[in-house]
C-alpha cells in the first residue's frame, strides 16, 4: 500500500515538474495541489493501516475512508480558496493523475518483488 501512495506522489511531482516548464508556475502549482488533495489523506490512511497491520478491524478501515474522503474534499475547498488564480484544468488534471496512477501499482509491486525476492537456484549455499 506505501507503494502505490509514493506511486501517486512521485507522478504527480514529476507530472507537475514537467508542467512548470512547459505551461508555467501557476498550472505546475495548481496540478500538485490538486493531486496533494488525494495523496495526502491515501498516505495518513497507509500510515495508519502499516502501523495497526496485525489487529486492522473493518470498522478502521471504513472509517478512515470515510475520513480520508472528508480530508480530500476539505484539501480540495482549501487549495481552490488560497490559490487564488488557480487553473482549473491544471487542477482537475492533478486529480485525475493521482487517481489514475494506481492503475500502475500492481506492475510497480511485481517488479519490486521481483527485485527484493532472494534469487532462487544460486550455486552454494
Amino acid at each position: 500500500m506505501l507503494i502505490a501512495v509514493g506511486l501517486q506522489a512521485v507522478v504527480t511531482l514529476l507530472l507537475g515538474v514537467l508542467v512548470l516548464l512547459v505551461w508555467g508556475p501557476m498550472q505546475a502549482l495548481s496540478l500538485v495541489a490538486g493531486g496533494g488533495s488525494i495523496v495526502i489523506p491515501n498516505a495518513l490512511l497507509a500510515m495508519r493501516i502499516k502501523a495497526s497491520a496485525s489487529h486492522v478491524v473493518p470498522v478502521v478501515l471504513l472509517v478512515g475512508e470515510f475520513l480520508k474522503l472528508g480530508l480530500s474534499v476539505l484539501l480540495l475547498w482549501l487549495c481552490s480558496q488560497w490559490i487564488v488564480p488557480l487553473s482549473w484544468g491544471a487542477f482537475i488534471a492533478g486529480i485525475i493523475v493521482a487517481l489514475k496512477s494506481l492503475l500502475l501499482a500492481p506492475w510497480f509491486q511485481q517488479r519490486w518483488d521481483q527485485h527484493t525476492a532472494p534469487a532462487s537456484g544460486e550455486p552454494g549455499g
